[in-house]
């Protein structure tokens, strides 16, 4: 059904991950008469929107992977998964493949010949984005990863916005035995590394617990009833946004394209929230003519170091079931400033969501990567990608700093490994945009000094009513799973869209 040409909203989110629904969810509860309007370029999924594949039947899950590969969509790829992923979750799979079912590669620009690059770097698209796939991990970031020009405290309140809307659980598994003596095998090996050092915890985990146990959490619960409770409300799937249009440096509206006819059309608003991930996000603006000196530089991607470890029978359990109500839990070696500024987590089998077993436990460790203005995605003038948008190149290398702390990753995994009575012979360097936390690309900074693309508040410089949101505008250098610093700032960013709204 064809859409009318003079359609006017109040604000237009572009991407319907768990930043853009967050977006959405606050503006709507601030102000419940306004009209929003959610596009994604992909597809509805099985479920209610933005519903975790891990929540799904199998046959559902199966279904949605198909549906949000973009141009991959219905490849079977069930078999095919990232090479870290793969050494966390079956150290039998095959490491060389590198994209996950449910995701698709970048591809072709990912990485040019003789530069590091990010081949593996994915994309998801449908209702929900990477949020229907995500881990759930939510650790806060700590030292130097902090953003300096935003108030601590401020941020403290954002993050506790951000845990309520994706029920994050500090300590999903309190009192678990298995888990604490694991906790304190790795807290004795790493606390003593100096007195300032962040100590060893549990990760927090976006988990909501229902009659089949716990549950990842993600863009379906952000949005909750929103849909009940805010009739200007309206989430609409297979819709391309071509361009923001922008005149006098003021946002007027959108130019979108249905993806079923192929047919454009105008949506005229107040404000425009592009929030489509850390390499769209970039793209979108170029495309509408936003083109500020460090569009898409400064992109990093986490340094990642994978593997297993057999774990001695002190921290092995005979739960090998998946019963309702089962403990959970991940063991989380947080960044430290001037420590180490990598993040580890130790992923026991028995204790897990995704997988089941007794005798081993994956080992996932994250680098801040050494930020360089040179480090980017580049779009073409003439080249289209499968959407017809503006074609991707990166171009993107390590430095010596960063060849030095993929040596402390691998040093560290195996000092995890080892304080758990067991060795780890498996570990892989992944490539390139294997983390799947991308980030920079549309860096936030205190002022418009030519070295950001916005404000703390994700307002694109020099264009009202533009704002930009995701893992894209956080211009720290990094180990922390991003996505709960993307929904805290989301926080702050949509409160002050709707503060102006009124």
């Amino acid at each position: 059904m064809p859409h009318p040409a003079a359609e006017v909203v109040d604000v237009v989110v572009v991407g319907s991950g768990p930043v853009g629904s967050t977006f959405a969810r606050i503006i709507g509860d601030a102000r419940p008469g306004c009209r929003i309007l959610v596009v994604d370029v992909g597809p509805r999924v099985p479920g209610v929107p933005g519903l975790h594949t891990q929540t799904m039947s199998p046959e559902e899950r199966a279904r949605a992977r198909l549906l949000t590969q973009g141009a991959q969509s219905g490849v079977d790829q069930s078999e095919v998964r990232d090479p870290g992923e793969a050494a966390a979750l079956d150290p039998v799979l095959d490491h060389d493949r590198l994209v996950r079912p449910g995701l698709f590669l970048l591809g072709e620009g990912a990485k040019v010949e003789g530069e590091f690059g990010l081949a593996a770097a994915s994309m998801s698209s449908g209702i929900g984005g990477m949020g229907i796939h995500w881990s759930g991990s939510c650790p806060r970031p700590n030292g130097t990863e902090r953003i300096p020009f935003i108030p601590a405290e401020e941020m403290d309140q954002a993050y506790d916005v951000a845990d309520r809307l994706l029920s994050v659980d500090h300590d999903p598994a309190p009192g678990d035995d298995l888990l604490q003596r694991m906790r304190a095998a790795l807290a004795a090996e790493f606390d003593a590394d100096a007195p300032d050092a962040s100590p060893v915890t549990m990760t927090p985990l976006a988990v909501v617990v229902d009659g089949n146990g716990p549950q990842v959490s993600g863009p379906s619960v952000i949005l909750g009833d929103l849909a009940e409770r805010v009739p200007g409300f309206a989430l609409r799937p297979r819709t391309l946004a071509r361009r923001v249009l922008i005149e006098d440096g003021a946002v007027h509206g959108v130019e979108l394209e249905c993806r079923d006819t192929g047919a454009t059309y105008e949506v005229r608003c107040r404000h425009v929230v592009v929030a489509a991930d850390a390499l769209r996000t970039p793209q979108l603006l170029f495309a509408s003519g936003v083109r500020p000196r460090t569009l898409g530089r400064y992109l990093n991607d986490h340094l990642k170091m994978t593997g297993t470890t057999t774990l001695s029978r002190a921290y092995t359990s005979d739960d090998r079931g998946r019963t309702p109500g089962r403990p959970i839990g991940v063991v989380l070696i947080p960044f430290s400033s001037r420590v180490r500024e990598i993040q580890g987590q130790v992923h026991p089998a028995a204790r897990s969501i995704w997988f089941s077993g007794a005798d081993f436990a994956g080992l996932a460790f994250y680098g801040a990567k050494d930020l360089q203005f040179s480090d980017r995605v580049a779009f073409s003038g003439s080249r289209r990608d499968s959407f017809g948008m503006p074609a991707m190149t990166v171009r993107y290398t390590l430095t010596d700093r960063d060849r030095a702390t993929i040596e402390l990753l691998e040093s560290t995994a195996r000092r995890a490994a080892e304080a758990l009575g067991g060795s780890s012979e498996d570990l892989t360097f992944a490539p390139g945009g294997s983390s799947l936390h991308y980030q920079g690309s549309t860096r936030m900074g205190a002022t418009d000094d030519g070295e950001s693309v916005c404000d703390s508040y994700g307002r694109v410089w020099g264009v009202d009513g533009l704002t930009v949101g995701g893992n894209n505008v956080i211009p720290t250098a990094t180990a922390a799973n991003p996505t709960i610093t993307s929904v805290a700032l989301a926080v702050r960013a949509a409160t002050t869209i709707a503060g102006r709204l009124e």
